[in-house]
């Protein structure tokens, strides 16, 4: 064979970048497997809510104490305490509970209440949604006794929104949620928008002005692509459904599977990094950028067939001194908590749990714990309070003497 001016073959130099390709390639396998060992050393699960747990529970009328009534200036919002039985037993192995809340930052109500369980063994996520206009058996009586005004009113009171909230949430569930994240408005936009938006059905015309909010909503029906402000929008939008809460609760639902769909494809892998950064940003949570991280390789594995959405099973809409609310069909609930968010060995029945029930008017109303909260003449009533110049006013159903 002959030989080059240096004095080497012309086979040799394959051959050496073959093997330098290969050492190469080595050193990547290398480096990535390390920096996998790395990262899943460095992220965890959640710490879960312990076994026997007792849920925090509003305490019915007769065991309030001085100071607690919510005409006293001092508090308006009730003293969180255990009162009914919780769930006694042990966890279902590789299962996880949160709390997902978004929240109007205008008026700090949480119009969106979103409850979940991931099963690391099964590779599911259930995730539940709570209506706005939920019923609930609390005390304070200032604003209406709905879900979605429970974390303004610890706000106001000079408490925690997201513990109060939590406490009510536990009440419809009978056990405590594992962790919680409230999510804003900017991290939602930012984490669409770092995907690359997101395809979407939207279905129908959404057209809507409110100079109060600063919001104007302009986005014509059928499927296009979403940004991270109009995404928001869609979501936000609820003025010409005639389900009201309970329609946009459906889209809402819509949009997380195609924004779920989108995340999980092979294109946006490359982007949780990003998303997780944001996430930690824009998130008042309790979970760490480890715990994310967690929660994040979890959803990869799960793929859309494993991810589920539900809504609270309801009975009626109720309307009481003016109000609008949704009341809890008791029974399908249980079902439906036991099926898709219990994470303990034994069932949720009525006495883990501390929820008021109500025909369409109020004048039939059942507590699982025997009481209502707050006496039976503590419901918020609208006209009243406007013809008493805001300050709120509350009494029986159906009481309303302006009506």
């Amino acid at each position: 064979m002959k030989n080059n001016k240096h004095g080497g073959s012309h086979a040799a130099q394959p051959k050496r970048r073959g093997r330098k390709a290969l050492l190469i390639f080595c050193v990547v396998v290398a480096l990535v497997a390390a920096a996998a060992a790395i990262y899943s050393i460095w992220e965890r699960p959640p710490e879960p809510a312990g076994p026997g747990k007792q849920p925090a529970v509003t305490p019915p009328a007769e065991s309030l104490q001085p100071g607690d009534n919510p005409d006293d200036p001092t508090q308006t919002a009730p003293p969180e305490e255990d009162y009914t039985n919780a769930l006694v037993t042990d966890r279902a192995p590789g299962t996880y509970t949160f709390l997902l809340v978004g929240r109007d930052h205008a008026s700090n109500s949480t119009d969106t209440i979103i409850v979940g369980r991931m099963d690391t063994k099964a590779h599911t996520i259930d995730f539940v949604s709570i209506p706005r206009d939920t019923l609930i058996n609390i005390t304070w009586a200032n604003t209406p006794k709905k879900i979605n005004a429970v974390y303004p009113g610890f706000i106001n009171s000079g408490k925690s929104g997201i513990e109060g909230l939590k406490t009510h949430v536990k009440n419809l569930l009978g056990f405590d949620v594992d962790c919680y994240a409230v999510v804003s408005i900017k991290a939602v936009e930012q984490a669409v928008d770092a995907i690359g938006g997101v395809w979407f059905d939207v279905p129908t015309d959404m057209h809507y002005w409110d100079p109060n909010q600063d919001l104007t909503i302009d986005i014509d029906k059928g499927y296009q692509l979403l940004d991270g402000e109009d995404a928001v929008k869609v979501c936000r939008f609820r003025d010409t459904y005639a389900g009201g809460d309970i329609e946009r609760i459906g889209v809402q639902q819509e949009f997380l599977k195609a924004l779920a769909s989108q995340i999980l494809t092979l294109g946006n892998i490359p982007n949780l990094p990003n998303l997780i950064s944001i996430l930690m940003e824009n998130l008042d949570t309790d979970l760490t950028g480890a715990n994310i991280a967690w929660f994040a390789r979890q959803f990869l594995a799960c793929g859309m067939d494993g991810i589920s959405f539900q809504t609270m099973p309801w009975s009626t809409g109720c309307n009481i001194n003016g109000v609008s609310f949704v009341s809890v069909d008791l029974d399908n609930w249980l079902t439906l908590v036991n099926e898709r968010l219990n994470p303990y060995v034994e069932p949720v029945t009525t006495a883990n749990v501390n929820i008021l029930t109500s025909d369409y008017s109020g004048s039939s109303m059942s507590a699982t714990t025997g009481a209502i909260a707050g006496g039976p003449d503590s419901f918020y009533c609208m006209s009243c309070t406007v013809a008493n110049g805001g300050k709120a006013v509350h009494h029986y159903p159906g009481a309303c003497p302006t009506g």
